[in-house]
């Protein structure tokens, strides 16, 4: 109610459009009556108001937040509003401090709630706005006994069975008694870690630019620059390069994992520390799009057989571009005979995540030049060799770090 009336009073300044959308989660007997009162103050107020009525029966405090959040957020959305203002004031947030740091949170948690953040609606971002965030809830209440206007107490908000309401009623009270100061303690706190947070963040993304590749298909980050990091910035480059949340459990479990391990990871995915990179594998088929072959003049150089090579061009007849499949065969150039795609792979030490993306010129079943890894003996341009041509491969092989940015 006292975030109603100075909206209100910042509307009729002309400095805002407002609308106001309440949430009934069906939980309480007297939720209807709360609905009923919102809206007819609305209407005396000319705010324009919506009423979702969800009904969620016996569901418990974050079920019922996330559908409150994806209801209010919809309204956003179909109002075009450009923020969705909250009205949690300080001890919400010294309440909020107490319950991360009982979850063993880190700076991420203990930075709290901040008074303006993004929040996912359907896919698209939506503001958030907690103008109170600073403000004793005393002050609100008297400002609103002082213009007369009445408001409603949820009934559960008493009950002690949840964590919250016990923090509120019986420990933080008893904190106040002894430090009176504590609310703004607290609150300045969340400041101290929200700066840290966003630093570390920031050099985390850094760090990810110039030695991971976050991207589909090929995700990973590389293991020995890694190593040396600090532990503070190890768990943050982690958590932003793995495609799924990572408790803290997970987290330790990942930064754990030795050479040739897989760990299981939330929604079907995994994690596979190779001899150089940790990968972080989807459950879903991903396939990373081919590049194209420019055929060049040959000048007498070979290429460096990564990225150009060159053939005699009777080699190339009939050839095409495409990734293995079961059969493949590669007689590597300078071998002493034939060896299976896979053992090829193998002895060159080729990730595994990366040899079902690997791009190949093959004849059939055999690969004359797996590009990115070597050429084949059909590769091998003679002296008395007049008709060949040099070959330039133009994509993004696996393992390259072609850049994170969204």
């Amino acid at each position: 109610m006292a975030l109603l009336l100075a909206l209100r009073e910042l509307r009729d300044q002309e400095l805002l459009i407002l609308s106001a959308a309440h949430v009934d989660h069906g939980l309480r007997p007297d939720s209807l009556e709360d609905a009923a009162f919102v809206k007819g103050l609305c209407e005396r107020w000319h705010i324009p108001c919506t009423v979702d009525h969800l009904a969620l029966e016996k569901a418990g405090e974050n079920e019922a937040r996330n559908a409150r959040y994806d209801a209010l957020l919809m309204r956003c959305r179909e109002a075009g509003v450009q923020a969705l203002a909250l009205a949690h004031h300080c001890q919400d947030q010294a309440e909020t401090l107490l319950l991360h740091l009982f979850r063993g949170s880190g700076s991420a948690g203990m930075a709290g709630m901040e008074e303006w953040a993004l929040r996912l609606a359907a896919g698209a971002e939506m503001h958030l706005w907690r103008p109170l965030l600073h403000a004793d809830p005393l002050l609100l209440r008297r400002v609103l006994e002082k213009e007369k206007i009445s408001w409603r107490e949820d009934s559960t908000n008493a009950e002690e069975k949840y964590l919250r309401n016990y923090l509120r009623h019986t420990v933080l009270p008893a904190v106040r008694e002894r430090i009176p100061e504590a609310d703004s303690a607290m609150s300045r706190a969340a400041k101290i870690f929200r700066d840290e947070e966003d630093f570390l963040q920031q050099e985390a993304k850094k760090w990810l630019e110039q030695n991971a590749c976050i991207k589909p298909p090929c995700r990973f980050v590389l293991t020995k620059p890694f190593e040396h990091m600090h532990p503070a910035l190890k768990r943050h480059v982690i958590r932003i390069a793995c495609p799924v949340s990572l408790e803290y459990a997970k987290t330790e479990a990942l930064l754990a994992l030795q050479k040739g391990d897989t760990l299981n990871l939330a929604k079907g995915w995994r994690a596979l520390r190779g001899e150089k990179r940790l990968h972080f594998l989807s459950p879903e088929l991903e396939k990373l799009t081919l590049g194209t072959l420019e055929e060049m003049p040959y000048g007498g150089k070979t290429g460096d057989g990564i990225r150009t090579q060159a053939f005699p061009k009777a080699a190339l007849q009939g050839c095409q571009l495409r990734t293995r499949r079961p059969g493949d065969s590669i007689y590597p150039l300078g071998a002493k005979g034939e060896k299976s795609l896979q053992d090829y792979l193998v002895d060159k030490k080729i990730d595994r995540p990366f040899r079902d993306h690997l791009p190949l010129l093959c004849q059939g079943s055999r690969v004359i030049w797996a590009i990115g890894v070597g050429p084949g003996e059909e590769a091998r341009v003679r002296p008395q060799e007049t008709d060949a041509v040099l070959l330039r491969y133009e994509g993004i092989l696996p393992g390259e770090m072609p850049g994170n940015e969204e």
